[in-house]
């Protein structure tokens, strides 16, 4: 699996926004606007935000920072009904290493996601070496309605 995999994918999808760089690496962006009766009748903005990481290794730190400069970009890019008002902000943060710590594979199972106001932050990472991808278990609590779909997009971008 590689950015530029993801990339073509997201194209496929008609939902490729942008290629750039967060944190120092490469990085390709995917946007899409969602709404769903399903979702209670909100609208789910969905930034997908896949950065190479390469031979760095990702540890739970380097998830967090990941997530945090995500979710800023997303805010920053983010056109649709304010935050809140039926309206929802997920962003999807898939890093791609070689090199995968024990407890970031445990952040991402456990699903310790940034939890922000009508917002998330959902981490995947891939082992590039294994073709292992490792994500959230069970859908938390909060916002329960959109990980199916997170779900969903995940294993359509990965698989």
């Amino acid at each position: 699996m590689s950015i530029q995999k993801i990339k073509e994918r997201l194209q496929s999808k008609s939902i490729f926004h942008s290629e750039g760089m967060i944190n120092n690496c490469p990085t390709v962006i995917g946007y899409e606007k969602e709404f769903r009766w399903k979702w209670m009748a909100t609208q789910l903005n969905t930034f997908v935000v896949a950065s190479d990481l390469s031979d760095t290794v990702v540890t739970e730190e380097t998830i967090e920072e990941f997530l945090t400069s995500a979710f800023k970009y997303a805010q920053k890019n983010y056109t649709g009904w304010p935050r809140g008002f039926q309206s929802g902000l997920g962003v999807i943060t898939i890093l791609l290493s070689k090199k995968i710590s024990e407890g970031s594979i445990a952040y991402c199972r456990e699903s310790k996601s940034g939890k922000k106001w009508a917002g998330f932050s959902v981490p995947v990472i891939v082992d590039t070496a294994t073709y292992k991808v490792y994500s959230f278990k069970r859908n938390p609590m909060w916002g329960r309605i959109y990980y199916p779909y997170f779900r969903e997009i995940v294993n359509e971008l990965i698989s």
